[in-house]
């Protein structure tokens, strides 16, 4: 598997190991966290795979470039897809997981004023979200969790950056002292998404069916 990955990564970017680490640490889910055990495998890219700092460095270049399109684009994105009848039922979808996530930090206010206690728990709790280096709490749903908090532009950019930065390190560190790791990160990685997303769909399915059931009772 991994040299079915290296050739194909290999007619895409051929020996170009910044421009694909760059690129793949932009891509929702994989982001700084699968990028950089990517950048560095040697199975992948043999003698132009990158140093463990060197990847760190270019993940997180392409990971934080996200950060603020979301943190402008987001409300607007938003209310332009519940705008769209095709798209209604994804954006309520993915409002529904934001809140999910939230939890306590969520409030009514569309904007939460700066230098509150409730403007620090915030700023905080999407700081150490982002930082977990695991599926699904990187930049993309960070800065969208921070925007839909309420959290100002400025505010987002500032905790979901440093919150990257640690995620980055983190990852960065375990593979300088355990390297024998990076043949197996990256696949870990994967599986760990690829669990989540079966976990998630059936979780739908589930909740469809329970909906259905209540609406056929009702009738």
């Amino acid at each position: 598997m991994t040299e079915f990955i290296s050739q194909t990564f290999a007619k895409i970017f051929g020996d170009n190991v910044v421009l694909a680490t760059i690129l793949i640490s932009m891509v929702p889910v994989i982001e700084l966290r699968g990028a950089i055990p990517f950048a560095t495998n040697h199975g992948f890219w043999k003698s132009v795979a990158l140093t463990n700092w060197q990847a760190f460095g270019w993940s997180l270049l392409g990971s934080c470039l996200i950060v603020p399109l979301l943190a402008l684009l987001f409300i607007p994105i938003m209310k332009l897809l519940k705008k769209v009848k095709f798209f209604n039922k994804l954006a309520n979808f993915i409002e529904n997981r934001l809140k999910s996530h939230a939890g306590e930090i969520e409030d009514s206010e569309n904007k939460t004023k700066i230098f509150t206690p409730l403007y620090w728990k915030k700023l905080l709790s999407i700081f150490i979200f982002v930082a977990v280096p695991l599926p699904f709490t990187g930049v993309w749903t960070g800065s969208c969790l921070a925007v839909f908090v309420g959290l100002d532009f400025w505010s987002t950019c500032a905790s979901v950056i440093s919150g990257n930065i640690v995620a980055g390190l983190l990852i960065t560190l375990i593979l300088q002292f355990f390297p024998w790791l990076n043949d197996w990160l990256f696949y870990i990685f994967i599986a760990l998404i690829l669990i989540i997303i079966v976990v998630e769909l059936v979780r739908f399915i589930i909740k469809k069916q329970k909906s259905k059931n209540d609406n056929a009772n009702k009738n």
